[in-house]
């Protein structure tokens, strides 16, 4: 991480409290840094849950509940209001139970922080959260597949979803931000872990840009293991938490704590 440009973001982080009159109780940085495998020249993806004060969720007019700043070679710096991310939550959305595990941090408010966490795991569902993963490598698996060369990091953009399945398969729970603690909690097959190393050991010496032709020890299991999770998932049940007077009174309690 390079202290100016962390210095950048905190800065920005510090106008959007002043500017929308917000309080910032996480920012993190998400994407290929906040996962692990970031090449050196890779943007920062830094994503913050703001909180505004009481009074401006008390109005019956519908409000933007989303700040987001333009997007260059460096920055992509977004974030969503706390009502949104607590809806989020409550829908087992993928995405913000990310944002939640992450160790890369800019912002953190332990207590805040605490309680969104404790959500997350009391509404966490593991159907929503791994078809996302699903979709994410099978989607991703077609665009490795179509060129005969593809950007390193794509191949990345499918382990690591694939790791996620399996990690929600054998633990039921969510799993690490970083894609290396999730890798190892798998164990998954020598020869696989073989050809992962091989292609880390690749993509670090290489640039956000650079393509490889197509790596294909991996390819076969990639297919290998999104066709096993298409059917794995369709027997997959769970009974949805509907007590959302939890999310409620942590969202007051949350304007609360970042107020006071």
């Amino acid at each position: 991480m390079d202290p100016n440009i962390v210095k950048s973001i905190m800065e920005k982080l510090k106008e959007t409290e002043e500017t929308h009159q917000v309080k910032i109780p996480l920012a993190i940085e998400s994407g290929s840094r906040g996962w692990g495998f970031a090449a050196a020249n890779a943007d920062y993806d830094c994503r913050f849950i703001y909180v505004h004060k009481r009074d401006w969720y008390l109005s019956v007019q519908e409000k933007k509940d989303f700040i987001e700043y333009p997007v260059d070679e460096i920055f992509d710096i977004r974030g969503y209001d706390l009502s949104r991310a607590l809806k989020y939550i409550m829908k087992s959305q993928a995405t913000i139970l990310e944002y939640l595990s992450s160790n890369v941090g800019y912002i953190r408010n332990n207590t805040v922080i605490g309680k969104l966490q404790t959500l997350a795991i009391d509404f966490f569902n593991p159907i929503p959260v791994s078809y996302h993963y699903l979709n994410l490598a099978r989607n991703m698996l077609k665009e490795v597949t179509e060129s005969p060369t593809a950007k390193i990091k794509k191949y990345f953009y499918i382990l690591r979803p694939v790791a996620n399945l399996n990690y929600i398969w054998q633990y039921n729970k969510m799993p690490y931000m970083e894609y290396a603690k999730t890798l190892e909690a798998i164990d998954p097959d020598l020869a696989i872990l073989d050809a992962i190393n091989e292609l880390k050991a690749l993509k670090a010496s290489s640039l956000e840009h650079d393509l490889i032709p197509m790596y294909t020890p991996l390819i076969g299991y990639f297919q290998s293991e999104i066709e096993t999770f298409d059917q794995r998932l369709k027997t997959m049940k769970h009974e949805k938490n509907k007590n959302y007077d939890l999310i409620d009174d942590a969202f007051r309690s949350i304007i609360e704590d970042v107020w006071q």
